[in-house]
């Protein structure tokens, strides 16, 4: 059961688990009838958190992910009225704005990294609007492919949370995928391209990889936080901006090979 303090939110995620049952979508997890508007009632399914570091829960996740988004073929997201247009690109501009916007708090947490990100994700959103890429077909996004959104049983895989679906290509959410689970296989881009066919639908995209959204994601929260929460939060600060720079150079060149 889940509370929803925004009934819109929530009848959005009624919605869309209401149409996947209609045709029949085996990779969430079913809703049961309630006349509460902002809460959520699902039957229970005992499984765990996938985990991007192993082969074999890449390949659930990624295969859930593409079923979902081949679910246009049978629904129409549009019709719904409740789903909202992913951009990426502007996502990721107003997300750099922030970031910039902090500059001096910032600093105090990165020091010098703070210059060499700014540099980096400034290079990657103009390469984003000056390289093209070729329009896809709309189709729903689940919005969030956090490990945690993925629950696993055995060789069954349910995706949890539509809290921030929405319609969009699925190759930008592809690209969401690859920046979460790349810092888990130390960034070997051209392994999980291989070992993923379904990966190539982002190869047009792949140089969005050299925009470090999760850390700026990250670091943005990390100002939310209370002085204490923000003690224990800085080593893992420190870690993803350190191991981002050491893979940088690599993962540029992988993209350039890819992309050639």
């Amino acid at each position: 059961m889940k509370y929803y303090e925004d009934g819109f939110v929530a009848q959005k995620v009624k919605t869309i688990h209401r149409e996947l049952e209609k045709i029949k979508f085996p990779y969430h997890i079913q809703i049961e009838d309630n006349e509460e508007r902002h809460i959520l009632k699902q039957q229970w399914f005992e499984g765990k958190s996938a985990d991007y570091k192993r082969l074999e829960h890449q390949q659930l996740s990624l295969f859930a992910f593409q079923r979902l988004h081949e679910t246009n073929e049978l629904i129409n997201w549009d019709e719904s009225g409740m789903l909202s247009t992913y951009r990426l690109k502007e996502k990721w501009t107003r997300r750099f704005e922030r970031f910039v916007d902090h500059e001096q708090e910032l600093k105090r947490l990165l020091k010098n990294s703070y210059g060499v990100l700014v540099k980096h994700a400034f290079n990657a959103l103009n390469s984003m609007t000056v390289l093209p890429v070729h329009s896809e077909r709309q189709t729903i996004l689940h919005g969030d492919v956090v490990h945690h959104n993925v629950m696993l049983r055995g060789n069954e895989v349910k995706l949890i949370d539509f809290d921030l679906a929405s319609i969009g290509e699925a190759s930008d959410e592809i690209v969401l995928w690859l920046h979460r689970v790349l810092p888990n296989v130390q960034y070997e881009l051209q392994q999980l391209m291989k070992n993923h066919r379904y990966l190539q639908i982002a190869q047009e995209k792949l140089q969005y990889l050299q925009f470090p959204n999760e850390i700026l994601r990250e670091c943005l929260f990390y100002l939310k936080l209370s002085d204490r929460q923000k003690l224990a939060c800085y080593p893992f600060i420190q870690s993803i901006v350190y191991e981002w720079l050491k893979h940088k150079e690599a993962l540029d060149k992988q993209i350039e090979i890819l992309q050639s």
